[in-house]
């Protein structure tokens, strides 16, 4: 069985890596764009760069962002149908960051071969890890659920997120500020550490500085990677940054501080969906196995 694979934007995948998704499923694989606003007008995710989108936001203009519909999704499933899949998975940002797996699941109720949408319970670099584990399992033949299993199973098991906002006001305004609610009306010069638990925004620590919220992060990484794996060398690290700047000191400190406690390093621009809500200045870290 010919199995095809769908995901949205806010994987934030490379041309690269789309082109090495594309190979794996051969062929049959497709990206659905959420859309962002910017003072009332959309733009498909990755049409503005992430750092002007950064530059406007901080000028205040007013942005927020729409999901991916069933109608795209019903588009992208009849382009794979018309490539010859037989079946299909979907794998998407955490439902409770976004309705687009909901569009997924109603757009997959019209479709006449077996679709099966898998909720990633995360986003970014955690989303395009699963993507990895859903190629491998067709590259093995595998059928359709026990592939949609597997990678929900390691989303929920061996992939995790921390991150630093510059502050709580963006997730408050969008409403995906979750659990962290808890900071807001602290002290102003609380700085939050954030993480995703279960698709959910959690606080993980506050601390008093830019400074150590980086510390933290660096801590929590660690920790994280031993609650995953038992090595190091099973385990990848990738620094994420809302203005898609690598060379900027905080995005090269946890890099460097990474990298020298012995995790193959990588970096990722967020998606502007993403952007949109944790707001410019975020930065974070996820960490998981190699599928």
């Amino acid at each position: 069985m010919r199995v095809g694979l769908v995901t949205d934007s806010t994987a934030q995948l490379s041309t690269a890596e789309q082109e090495e998704l594309s190979r794996a499923a051969d062929g049959l694989f497709a990206v659905v764009p959420l859309t962002v606003l910017i003072g009332g007008v959309a733009f498909a995710d990755g049409e503005v760069g992430a750092a002007d989108l950064c530059t406007k936001m901080a000028e205040g203009a007013e942005v927020s962002t729409s999901m991916a519909t069933p109608a795209q999704f019903a588009e992208a499933f009849a382009e794979l149908r018309d490539r010859g899949a037989e079946a299909i998975i979907v794998v998407t940002m955490s439902a409770e960051l976004s309705g687009t797996r909901d569009s997924a699941v109603k757009a997959a109720e019209s479709e006449d071969i077996l679709i099966s949408v898998v909720d990633s319970r995360t986003t970014s670099a955690g989303q395009a890890g699963a993507l990895a584990v859903a190629v491998a399992g067709i590259r093995q033949g595998l059928d359709v659920e026990s592939i949609a299993g597997t990678v929900a199973d390691w989303c929920a098991g061996e992939t995790r997120t921390v991150f630093a906002p510059s502050s709580l006001e963006h997730l408050r305004r969008g409403g995906r500020i979750g659990a962290a609610s808890s900071l807001l009306g602290r002290a102003l010069q609380i700085v939050p550490v954030l993480g995703l638990s279960a698709g959910v925004v959690v606080p993980l620590a506050r601390v008093r500085t830019r400074t150590k919220a980086l510390e933290k992060i660096v801590a929590l990484t660690a920790n994280a990677a031993d609650e995953i794996s038992e090595t190091r060398d099973t385990v990848r690290v990738e620094v994420q940054q809302a203005e898609g700047d690598i060379d900027d000191a905080d995005a090269t400190m946890l890099i460097t501080r990474l990298t020298e406690l012995g995790f193959a390093t990588s970096f990722r621009t967020l998606s502007t969906i993403i952007t949109a809500h944790v707001g410019p200045g975020t930065i974070g870290v996820t960490v998981q196995t190699v599928p």
